[in-house]
This record gives structure tokens, C-alpha cells and sequence, in this order.
């Protein structure tokens, strides 16, 4: 019987380890969702896709109940989410989590085993227990309006989806101007820094993991620059494989850089 996780340009999901009972599984080499595996259950942050079968490949790691947990609503994060009966997001996220890109996705999310499944809330300040091993809930959404941190207090790591990340953060609100979004986008990194006791490394979706508690520190810098109109224009990320930004869907923008940071926004 064909692999559905092999496709004409090979593997869909790779997966390696860093920290005990925590996985990394890389579509594509372009994203990444975590599998943290309790003494009772298993948490899956995020769900790529759709591709392939992404239980069937999470079933070859463990064996223990899933828990699927989505950063934010954006489709290469929830698509995956259909293969199993339910998820769990911020509120917010639920408009947006069923709504493929284009067609083709649709098509396939259409065909999964699941595409009613239920959706369950996650607020801020909650904490699920996978048995010996408890993962914290912090809202920080600017990218999406319901962008979720997880703090897992075995790896200690946060797992930040996209709204931190090393290459470049896109300030994606279209209820927000750009100015408004570097203040949400930084009070949402001062409260991820007011915790940073708590976990060692980030754990972004995308271009790296994981990555340096620095990179807070020095998005905080760079909102605080864009919100004084002192930040540095940056057209080019050399190496990174970002061209020019000029907008931002359907909107002027333009990108700044300090330090290790890098982000987005409308200036309309």
C-alpha cells in the first residue's frame, strides 16, 4: 500500500528530537509543529497542511491520546487539523481555521476524516496537564487576533507560533494600522519577557528552532523604534530569501530590522 506521507518530491514530515518526550515535526522544511508527549497525553502544536496524513506520521511517535493545539487560525497551521475529531485554540481563531487556501486545499480538507471537527476554546492563563508535565496559555495575538503561546514546563521552551520567529514577523491585522500593531506586538513580548523564568529558548513555526530568548528583547527594541519613528528601513534580509516588502495584503508596508529582529507592517 503507497505511503501517504511520501509524495513526488519525497517525505512530507521529517521529525527529530532536542528535549526529552518533545518533537519536532518539519513540513517541507518550511514549518514546524511540536509534539509534547505527557505521561498521559500528547499536546500537538499545530497541524501544517493537511498533507499526507499527519496522524498516521504522529502515530509512529506515540501512541497516547492527542491533544491538538493550534498557535493562531491561519490555514498552514490548522489544516491538519481535520484528521482528528477535535482542536483546541483562542476564540478568535475559529473564523479563520477552517477556511483553506485556495481550491486544491480545499478540495482535500473537504475529503479529510474530520472536516466538522469540534472546536474547544483556550484563554489566557489556562494550563493543560498532560500527566506530569503542564503547558501554560498566553495570548499574544498581533500577527493573527488569536495567536497562543505555549510555555511547556519539561522542555522548558515557549512555542510561539509566528508572531516570533527569526526570519521576518508580519504584522497581519486588518483591524489595526501598523502603528497600532507595533504596541500590541510589544506589549505581547513584554509579557512573554515577564515570564521568561519560566522557559530557556523559543520554539518559533517557521526559518529556525529553536531560537534565543534574545529575539524578544530585541522585537521589544524594534516596536519601540517603529512607534518613535527611529527604525531602521530594511529592504532586503541578504541570505534569508526575503525580497523587497512593499505591501502587506493590499496595504502599503515596508520592513524594519534591530538586532536579531525583523518585522512587517502597514504604514497606511
Amino acid at each position: 500500500m503507497a505511503n501517504p506521507n511520501i509524495n513526488e518530491h519525497g517525505y512530507i514530515y521529517g521529525k527529530w528530537t532536542a528535549f526529552p518526550d518533545t518533537w519536532v515535526i518539519n513540513y517541507h522544511g518550511s514549518l514546524y509543529c511540536y509534539l509534547l508527549v505527557g505521561e498521559e497525553k500528547a499536546m500537538l502544536i499545530d497541524t501544517a497542511y493537511g498533507d499526507g496524513d499527519l496522524r498516521a506520521f504522529v502515530e509512529t511517535i506515540t501512541d497516547k491520546p492527542v491533544m491538538v493545539c493550534n498557535t493562531h487560525g491561519h490555514f498552514d497551521h490548522t489544516g491538519g487539523n481535520a484528521f482528528w475529531e477535535e482542536a483546541w485554540m483562542a476564540p478568535e481563531s475559529e473564523a479563520d481555521a477552517k477556511k483553506p487556501f485556495g481550491p486544491e486545499m480545499e478540495k482535500r480538507f473537504l475529503s479529510m476524516p474530520h472536516p466538522d471537527y469540534a472546536i474547544h476554546y483556550l484563554h489566557d492563563g489556562d494550563v493543560i496537564d498532560l500527566g506530569g508535565r503542564k503547558v501554560s496559555v498566553v495570548t499574544i495575538g498581533c500577527h493573527h487576533p488569536g495567536s497562543l503561546a505555549y510555555i511547556d514546563d519539561k522542555s522548558r521552551c515557549v512555542y510561539s507560533g509566528d508572531e516570533l520567529e527569526s526570519g521576518q514577523v508580519l504584522y497581519l491585522r486588518p483591524d489595526l494600522s501598523g502603528l497600532e500593531q507595533a504596541a500590541l506586538h510589544k506589549k505581547n513580548m513584554e509579557k512573554l519577557l515577564a515570564r521568561e523564568g519560566e522557559y530557556d529558548l523559543v520554539c518559533p513555526a517557521h526559518n529556525g528552532s529553536p531560537i534565543s530568548k534574545q529575539y524578544i528583547r530585541d522585537f521589544i527594541e524594534l516596536d519601540s523604534r517603529i512607534l518613535s519613528g527611529t527604525q531602521h528601513i530594511e529592504e532586503n534580509l541578504a541570505g534569508n530569501g526575503f525580497g523587497p516588502v512593499h505591501e502587506l495584503m493590499g496595504r502599503k508596508a515596508e520592513r524594519a530590522s534591530y538586532g536579531l529582529a525583523s518585522a512587517c507592517y502597514p504604514v497606511d
